[in-house]
């Protein structure tokens, strides 16, 4: 039997009536759904500092007047001990040795060869090798898009908007290739954190993805929930595109897809999502500092559930540290675009390179 997932209680009933770890009075996200795991966000956090209060800290819930609020990234209060380690490993980058790389390349795709159905967990690390940038890489970065966007002052940060370039990008290599693990069934669905459409571009189609957090192409019907892809981004100013629905007898209004922080997911694309993880045995985590919630819980929660049991559960490729990295099968410090490349080379028999 398979574990429920986080959002669930105990008997399997989906809890919706409050936060299933709801930080305090003043959470953003106070009683509106059970998947989303929030203590010590920021809402919170100043909410108790205004009444004389120290928050618990969001990673090891001790409470300590010295701690602080990530103002860059989290948005999440952490006692000085928690900060500390944190703001001086959150932005080394750390690479494998060409051997140690390439046996880890072979035991990934040994796993892949016997695992029953695969999901991959993407965020930014797979769009950095086509020129959009990330968010959290530090200003020593070796990326080519430079440090990411959350890291540098406003002034310093590059003049074109992060959606025209999303919009302008063509899919990559890594796109390519996780487009052939699923054509040859290999990799059952994909589940991302971006909005740039290019796993879409790719060939994957909407049916073996979950987009947690939109796509700037599409935009869905706020009357029936029919999603339309259009060939331009279609992100606006309050969210109603000003199109209607193309349903026979519905012309609902448009709205855009996109998730802004501090927003719920789309109930339905988080329910596959889950679906998908309750069914995999493997999961990758490629390109994602798995931070931010609730999309992080579920590789977590994956890695989790196979916990003990060899080559199955969670596999990282990224550069820097994730909070799942003890909890991994196989953590691989390296680009996710060789990476994936060199186990697509190992799979060949079973993978057509397109």
């Amino acid at each position: 039997t398979q574990a429920c997932p986080p959002q669930c209680a105990p008997g399997g009933m989906a809890v919706v009536a409050t936060c299933r770890q709801c930080c305090a009075e003043g959470c953003r996200y106070h009683g509106r759904h059970g998947a989303r795991s929030c203590r010590g966000c920021e809402d919170a956090a100043r909410h108790q500092i205004s009444l004389g209060r120290v928050p618990r800290c969001a990673q090891c819930g001790r409470r300590d007047a010295g701690g602080r609020v990530d103002e860059r990234q989290t948005r999440q209060f952490y006692c000085a001990a928690c900060w500390a380690q944190y703001d001086g490993d959150r932005l080394v980058e750390y690479f494998d040795s060409p051997a140690e790389l390439e046996s880890k390349c072979v035991a990934l795709a040994r796993m892949m060869r016997s695992a029953r159905h695969i999901v991959a967990f993407t965020g930014a690390g797979v769009s950095t090798g086509v020129g959009v940038p990330d968010f959290r890489s530090g200003r020593n970065t070796v990326l080519p898009t430079g440090p990411g966007l959350w890291e540098l002052p406003k002034a310093d940060r590059p003049p074109s908007n992060l959606l025209e370039l999303c919009a302008k990008a063509t899919p990559g290599r890594s796109h390519r290739v996780m487009h052939n693990l699923w054509k040859a069934g290999v990799l059952k669905h994909v589940i991302s954190q971006n909005v740039d459409g290019l796993h879409r571009k790719s060939g994957i189609p909407a049916e073996a993805l979950s987009e947690l957090h939109g796509n700037i192409f599409v935009e869905r019907c706020t009357r029936c929930g029919a999603e339309f892809e259009r060939d331009f981004n279609t992100i606006c100013p309050g969210g109603l595109t000003g199109r209607s629905c193309e349903r026979a007898g519905c012309a609902g209004p448009l709205r855009h897809s996109g998730v802004g922080f501090g927003d719920d997911l789309p109930q339905h694309v988080v329910t596959r999502a889950w679906d998908e993880c309750g069914r995999a045995d493997l999961c990758l985590a490629l390109g994602s500092s798995i931070m931010v919630t609730p999309a992080s819980e579920m590789p977590a929660w994956v890695a989790e559930r196979w916990r003990g049991t060899v080559g199955r559960g969670l596999v990282i490729v990224n550069l820097q540290a994730t909070p799942c990295d003890g909890d991994a099968e196989l953590r691989i410090n390296g680009f996710v675009d060789d990476v994936l490349e060199r186990v697509q080379a190992l799979l060949s028999d079973r993978v057509e390179q397109a």
